[in-house]
């Protein structure tokens, strides 16, 4: 048996969730995204959804959805970068630009594509960033795809960021992200 499975086999935690009923991964949900959903046929609160202003099931953004597939279906079909970017994109990235008095906007489908895709790109290789022990690990793949020197400071711990900070050259372009 090679290592890995061995590795594999050893490992239990989840198994033993499950038979608690404490593993929280992919439950099924078997209604709307709302406040409370129904998951094995009970009501439970949802705390974990990112529809954070429950527009998921605004009526205007329902009947704007149904519009939308009747127009373009039930997808871009290809990423935005290639051949994925409908009129719909960019007439909402104009919009908030706009409403954000700014020359543009971009938007991500997802928070951690927006981490991958801002962060990556903002500093380069003779760059710092300089990121929270308890960030996000999309922050942290943001972060290694930009191949910036990257420190971390500890937990909310503004001391321990300025010694980080009292350690790079002055003339370093410097990033911090929480």
């Amino acid at each position: 048996m090679s290592i890995l499975r061995e590795r594999l086999a050893r490992y239990t935690v989840a198994k033993e969730a499950r038979a608690q009923g404490l593993y929280p991964y992919f439950r099924e949900i078997g209604s709307n995204q709302d406040t409370e959903v129904i998951i094995n046929d009970n009501r439970v609160l949802m705390f974990g959804s990112n529809s954070y202003l429950g527009l998921t099931n605004h009526p205007k953004v329902k009947e704007a959805a149904k519009l939308a597939v009747d127009k373009y279906g039930t997808g871009c079909a290809g990423s935005r970068f290639l051949n994925g970017t409908l009129d719909l994109h960019v007439q909402l990235e104009e919009k908030l630009a706009e409403y954000f008095k700014k020359d543009a906007a971009l938007v991500f489908s997802t928070g951690f594509q927006s981490n991958l895709g801002t962060i990556s790109c903002l500093t380069g290789r003779n760059d710092y960033i300089l990121i929270d022990e308890l960030d996000h690990a999309s922050i942290i793949d943001g972060t290694r795809l930009s191949f910036s020197k990257v420190l971390k400071f500890k937990h909310n711990d503004m001391e321990s960021l300025e010694k980080q900070l009292s350690r790079l050259p002055d003339d370093a372009v410097k990033m911090i992200v929480v």
